[in-house]
């Protein structure tokens, strides 16, 4: 009966005793990026994915039984996007290169701009300055008005259409254009 009183606690032992699983240490589920507008502090550091502790023991009915260490998360990494500033596209105007009015007025004359055009006065076409005046500030019209000289252009100053100047290079038309809207 002794040897059947001390087996009986021992059964109980080990009864209670599982064989070992391994552990894998747990890998986090991917993390979608937090994007903010303010900097932000990690709370725990991120060099580790889990942090294992010493094996625990435990005591079960007198027995010493060994378990395998619990597995804490790190915390997930925390991205902070860059502060970034939109603003309006802004037009970019070729640069205006002061033109001699002389150069200007012989090129004019040159390509036969005149028959059609005056600086200070409606012939067919609206006056030079009128031209100045209507565009004044827009930062697009060098180029807008490079295009008409070019191709040519109707409507937006009555009935009469102005032909296309493909007789005009690049290089005199940007002359032109910058000389009508430097007028006052």
């Amino acid at each position: 009966m002794n040897k059947i009183a001390l087996l009986i606690p021992c059964l109980i032992v080990l009864s209670g005793c599982q064989k070992e699983e391994q552990v894998s240490p747990a890998v986090p589920a991917p993390v979608a990026p937090v994007v903010s507008a303010e900097p932000v502090q990690a709370s725990a550091p991120v060099e580790a994915l889990a942090v294992m502790h010493e094996p625990i023991k435990k005591e079960a009915a007198g027995a010493a039984v060994e378990q395998s260490p619990p597995v804490e998360k790190a915390a997930a990494p925390v991205v902070v996007a860059p502060k970034v500033e939109v603003s309006a596209p802004v037009a970019t105007a070729k640069p205006q290169v002061a033109v001699s009015e002389t150069e200007a007025l012989a090129l004019a004359k040159k390509k036969n701009c005149l028959a059609c055009h005056q600086v200070d006065r409606k012939v067919l076409g609206p006056s030079w300055k009128d031209v100045a005046a209507k565009y004044r500030g827009d930062a697009a019209a060098q180029a807008r008005l490079e295009n008409v000289i070019a191709k040519g252009g109707s409507g937006a100053w009555g009935n009469m259409p102005m032909p296309a100047q493909p007789q005009l290079s690049e290089a005199e038309r940007a002359l032109l254009v910058r000389f009508i809207l430097n007028l006052k």
